[in-house]
């Protein structure tokens, strides 16, 4: 889909992050295995838990040929947290005390209490360094200017076809990156991405419609990449309004839905059947099987909302981006499916900036389909941005979704230091949100990257949309 922006306090969506993170870059950067590595920092340490102390490199240039230093460090982060901007991200910033310059290199950031999550933040794009001037000069209007520290500089974008970068030649990795020019073209009907990378107009791309994936693994001039992603595809209810206010109707709801005829006609091999948890069950904390996979009982259902406060139906909206491949069919599916509680389920289709944008404002009615890929290698990334109840619109809690017991839980992990306890904590509050059924948790999507077959130096990972991908791609030599 098209990109609601390309600066980092607005990144953080599938369609953005991939380029913004070829333009600008953070304090550190994620390894395939989850484990970070500095990389604006030349060094980090932790000397206790509420003290990250970052030194940075000295001598790397902006695409505008200022030098980075540590004002654009910190004017960067506060960017992330200016209101008037209204990005989602401002959550990371949380547990912050304070944030103060030791000398000309070197930042400490203080929390007010242990945070398990806060050391990732710096290699998201919550964490990239942008210049203070900039910043200043171009205001709301540097979503559609970006500059950084990159390994490519902006040149263009085409609403709704093409982003055009090229090559920084003042990159300070040595001989990175390898190609002049990088375009990522916003192609939304997937026949024509397949046509693409079958003749080799395209020579990458995320999105494979579930019936074409065999094709496009048999095809010669490709390399078949795949993941299982700390990802997860669902529908979240507006808990706050009628008539999902009433967790009867929620569960009735959820309980009406055929999850296995989904998940083996729609889904296909694109992903793995939730256990009603937003959290996949190879990710540390997960909850697992000790949730039950969601259950398909239409007569318990129909007991359900005769319990509610809506025991003869009602008509409501499904929020989904079209096109695609999955969402729609599943959206058909589910509208058919709930008609038999005497639901009504208008079917409202949206272009993907659009869906990023409503989301942001919070401002929809009935159901949300949306998609999730966890910021952090942590089952906390996959929990506390989506249902603790400060993390309404603009961020990233859709559901509007709120429980003091669950919250409570949620800031007592984040501060627990001894891992079994933390993770039975995370069981428990998957337990409790799966009880109050705040939305349809589908599945656990794959992320596929097909790539043209002369192409190396990068497979996707579970975070590749934090990645510098495009930094360490080159032709494969002959």
């Amino acid at each position: 889909g098209d990109v609601r922006g390309l600066e980092p306090a607005l990144a953080y969506d599938f369609a953005a992050n991939p380029v913004v993170c070829q333009i600008s870059e953070g304090l550190m950067e994620f390894l395939p295995d989850g484990s970070m590595q500095p990389l604006l920092a030349e060094s980090f340490e932790q000397p206790d838990a509420l003290t990250y102390i970052y030194k940075i490199r000295t001598g790397i240039l902006f695409h505008n040929g200022e030098e980075m230093n540590l004002d654009d460090v910190i004017a960067s982060i506060d960017r992330v947290q200016d209101e008037t901007v209204a990005g989602p991200m401002g959550w990371m910033y949380d547990p912050v005390e304070s944030i103060e310059k030791l000398d000309d290199v070197t930042l400490q950031i203080t929390l007010s209490a242990p945070s398990a999550l806060f050391r990732y933040v710096a290699a998201t794009t919550a964490g990239h360094v942008i210049p203070a001037s900039a910043i200043e000069g171009f205001g709301l209007d540097l979503a559609i200017n970006p500059v950084g520290t990159g390994p490519y500089r902006f040149v263009r974008y085409d609403q709704g076809s093409e982003i055009e970068l090229e090559k920084n030649t003042d990159y300070w990795q040595e001989g990175k990156p390898y190609f002049d020019r990088v375009s990522f073209k916003i192609v939304p009907e997937g026949t024509t991405r397949i046509a693409g990378i079958s003749n080799d107009e395209i020579n990458s791309m995320t999105q494979v419609p579930p019936d074409q994936i065999e094709t496009v693994q048999g095809m010669e001039n490709i390399t078949w990449h795949e993941v299982v992603g700390y990802t997860i595809n669902m529908s979240t209810f507006r808990t706050d309004q009628p008539p999902f206010d009433d967790v009867n109707v929620r569960k009735a709801f959820a309980m009406a839905i055929p999850y296995e005829d989904i998940m083996a006609n729609i889904v296909k091999s694109t992903g793995v059947q939730s256990f009603s948890s937003t959290v996949p069950p190879d990710m540390p904390g997960s909850a697992g099987d000790q949730i039950p996979a969601p259950v398909f009982d239409l007569e318990g259902a129909r007991a359900l909302l005769a319990e509610s406060a809506f025991p003869d139906g009602f008509s409501t909206k499904y929020n989904v981006i079209a096109p695609n491949d999955v969402w729609i069919p599943m959206a058909i599916a589910i509208q058919q499916a709930v008609a038999e509680l005497n639901i009504d389920l208008e079917i409202v289709q949206m272009a993907y900036d659009q869906m990023i944008t409503l989301q942001q404002a919070g401002d929809y009615e009935g159901l949300m389909n949306f998609q999730w890929g966890s910021d952090f290698p942590d089952a906390s990334g996959m929990l506390l941005p989506l249902f603790h109840s400060r993390n309404i619109p603009p961020q990233n809690n859709h559901a509007f979704y709120s429980n003091p017991e669950v919250d409570a839980m949620l800031d007592q992990q984040e501060e627990e230091q001894d891992a079994d306890a933390r993770n039975q904590m995370l069981v428990e509050i998957q337990q409790a949100i799966a009880a109050d059924q705040p939305a349809c948790f589908f599945e656990h999507f794959k992320w596929f990257m097909p790539m043209s077959s002369n192409l190396t130096g990068y497979e996707v990972t579970p975070l590749w949309y934090w990645d510098a991908f495009c930094r360490d791609l080159q032709v494969v030599s002959e």
